[in-house]
């Protein structure tokens, strides 16, 4: 790569790592740029608007060209698209069926399924749509809204006993969310099938919040072959992948979460 292109990619990526912005000092000193060459280079990025010079606190930041070229990219990424790949991945690594679930009100609905070799299985097909408090990804899409959110879907929703282990005590699902925001990962232990349970992890967008779920379901009756260690692995980084193709930073959707759940 040309050198001046490995280093205005480098600024950019430095300053989106820091929020606050960066003196021109900290800068030469962070990617070990001459300062004159470093001078040339910031003046540069502000004229095109990639930078932006706060002179109050003399610091560089981006600027608001970064943020058009990100809505470009977003706005001709379709979630399921960029999820293929991805999914299709976490179901060869698995051997299991995933599905991707988005919230369509209080419910959540099925948008790409892959299904796996298990022989025995629960197929559950696109188009599908499932209580969020009897399963793992509508819980998993619970737990990380907003306060106000969860309190107007408890306030609009029934609890209705699915099976016997369905949750139908408000406090009690709210201790379970709080457990899933803790852990980044949520199950489901036959809450809404009986001999049906599921593992599912959240998908963060742009903005840090939730955007959807991504589930691996599994019938009990396999539990004593299940690696559920391997599977929560592989889940969390399948997430981790598609949330950073739709532009998610994890200390952005932290920020989010401790603001709206504070301690």
């Amino acid at each position: 790569m040309v050198k001046s292109a490995s280093r205005v990619i480098r600024i950019l990526e430095l300053l989106a790592a820091n929020k606050n912005g960066l003196a021109h000092k900290d800068i030469a000193e962070d990617l070990v740029i001459p300062k004159g060459s470093l001078s040339k280079l910031l003046v540069n990025l502000i004229e095109t608007r990639y930078l932006a010079f706060d002179s109050a606190s003399k610091t560089y930041k981006l600027g608001s060209r970064v943020l058009t070229l990100a809505n470009s990219y977003l706005s001709g990424l379709d979630m399921v698209q960029a999820a293929q790949p991805i999914v299709r991945e976490l179901v060869a690594k698995t051997d299991e069926s995933a599905s991707l679930l988005v919230r369509e009100g209080n419910l959540a609905l099925v948008v790409h399924r892959q299904y796996g070799n298990q022989p025995m299985s629960f197929r559950l097909g696109t188009g599908a749509r499932i209580p969020l408090y009897a399963t793992a990804s509508g819980k998993t899409l619970l737990a990380f809204s907003s306060k106000e959110e969860i309190d107007a879907y408890l306030s609009s929703v029934e609890l209705k006993p699915l099976t016997h282990n369905t949750i139908t005590d408000p406090s009690t699902l709210l201790r379970e969310l709080e457990s899933i925001r803790s852990k980044g990962v949520a199950h489901c232990l036959q809450e809404q099938f009986e001999g049906l349970s599921a593992i599912a992890a959240p998908i963060f967008g742009l903005d840090g919040r939730v955007s959807a779920s991504l589930t691996i379901m599994y019938l009990n009756i396999r539990t004593p072959a299940i690696d559920f260690s391997l599977l929560e692995d592989a889940l969390k980084k399948a997430c981790n992948e598609l949330s950073a193709c739709l532009g998610f930073r994890e200390a952005e959707t932290r920020g989010v979460i401790r603001e709206a759940f504070p301690r």
